[in-house]
């Protein structure tokens, strides 16, 4: 099937892209030397080569706002666990997450990272000007990691660009999400700083090191099993834009940039995974086993909670708790003591009203408290952190779909001069 040459101001969609509309390919000046052939003859729709790796305006990119929304997100987080939400924090919150967008937005240009692309699928046979040419069916390739598909009609491109957008936008809603909580267990925990320090302890290293290399795979893995779908099998965008991202893990190059992106994106997110995280798993189970029997043993007391002194001196449910809780819950017994060194035989009023009351706090503790580590709250928090890049990962490539769904109704018959 013959493919459409590209001139300039074609529009372009861009799979990275957070802003809603398409962008214009334009014709890169300082990389070529003249530009002669023309569209209809006109000056200023140049056929595009692959020299020409620029667009008229910038898209607003996902990478850097992913970037700079996680460490806003921590600063709030921070924010949040120090100080009771109220007005003025939430100002405070909200000013720091406006202020990280705006960064992103400002300090982003598409120009460096594409310039340091590659078209592929171009026009070997032809060239224009030297240089080898372009289709409809070519795609470049961002050093930033995205790929821009060319789309000649204007509906079709604004349609691709809205949903790339919306997708890219969830992913970016995640990955804050996400910062805000690790940055409020953090401030609970003793702090950012602490949370760093750790970091670089020994076990703390090799956590790291081992989360950052499970994260890695668990995305790879996902990202693999979602491209391989059948439902997309037929769709020709879809496949040359895999084709096109394609990583060689044989390559020692692209081990080493995938090495060095993860390790960049780890450090600047301030949030680091680790795989003591997927260890928690086991300490959440404990955890929650530890909620059953306290509440179990709470049970117990309540029962005994309408006897007076003469009743439950004389219960022998009473006096077999008390043997109980001296064997097998030792953190119990002490709490009810008169004093450090009794070793009370029998269960007073003031004994049982103090156990239910210690095992009230114990169960609220463990389930709610942020600033204990062993809490369900805690524990099941670090384990769904962890878990998070899949769920950015599923957004990521939606974003890719949408862009293959959209881009296969362009609408070519606009361009008249083809490749056969």
């Amino acid at each position: 099937m013959s493919k459409a040459y590209i001139p300039q101001d074609t529009w372009a969609v861009c799979t990275f892209q957070q802003n809603t509309g398409p962008q214009k390919l334009i014709a890169t000046k300082y990389e070529r030397k003249q530009f002669t052939v023309l569209y209809k003859g006109d000056k200023n729709f140049i056929f595009l080569t692959v020299s020409d790796k620029n667009v008229r305006e910038k898209f607003i990119c996902k990478k850097p706002m992913n970037m700079w929304m996680a460490i806003g997100g921590l600063v709030v987080g921070l924010i949040l666990a120090s100080n009771p939400i109220g007005w003025v924090v939430a100002g405070v919150c909200a000013a720091v997450l406006v202020a990280s967008a705006a960064i992103a937005i400002v300090t982003h240009d598409c120009t460096g990272p594409l310039k340091a692309g590659k078209w592929v699928n171009e026009k070997s046979s032809v060239s224009f000007d030297q240089q080898k040419a372009i289709t409809e069916a070519s795609m470049l390739s961002c050093d930033n990691g995205g790929v821009l598909q060319p789309i000649i009609s204007y509906d079709v491109a604004v349609q691709a660009a809205k949903a790339i957008a919306y997708e890219n936008m969830k992913e970016t809603a995640v990955t804050t999400v996400a910062a805000i909580a690790t940055g409020f267990f953090m401030g609970k925990g003793g702090g950012f700083l602490k949370a760093i320090k750790s970091v670089f302890t020994k076990s703390g290293a090799l956590f790291t090191i081992g989360g950052m290399g499970a994260t890695y795979a668990m995305t790879t893995a996902q990202s693999r099993m979602m491209r391989g779908n059948s439902e997309y099998a037929d769709n020709e965008i879809y496949q040359r834009m895999n084709k096109a991202e394609e990583k060689d893990l044989s390559d020692p190059a692209t081990v080493g940039k995938e090495t060095y992106e993860t390790t960049k994106n780890t450090a600047l997110s301030g949030a680091p995974p680790s795989i003591k995280d997927l260890a928690n798993v086991v300490q959440l189970y404990r955890t929650g086993h530890i909620i059953i029997q306290d509440k179990a043993l709470k049970a117990q007391f309540d029962q005994l909670s309408k006897m007076n002194k003469v009743q439950l001196r004389n219960s022998p449910r009473a006096r077999a708790l008390v043997k109980s809780i001296q064997e097998k819950r030792p953190d119990v017994f002490n709490e009810i003591k008169r004093s450090p060194n009794s070793k009370p035989i029998r269960l007073r009023p003031q004994m049982r009203d103090k156990a239910i009351a210690h095992l009230e706090s114990e169960i609220k503790k463990n389930k709610w408290s942020p600033s204990n580590e062993n809490s369900l709250l805690t524990k099941g928090a670090s384990i769904a952190l962890f878990f998070v890049p899949l769920v950015g990962g599923y957004f990521s490539e939606n974003a890719r779909r949408k862009l293959a769904e959209n881009a296969v109704k362009d609408d070519t018959s606009g361009i008249s001069v083809r490749a056969n």
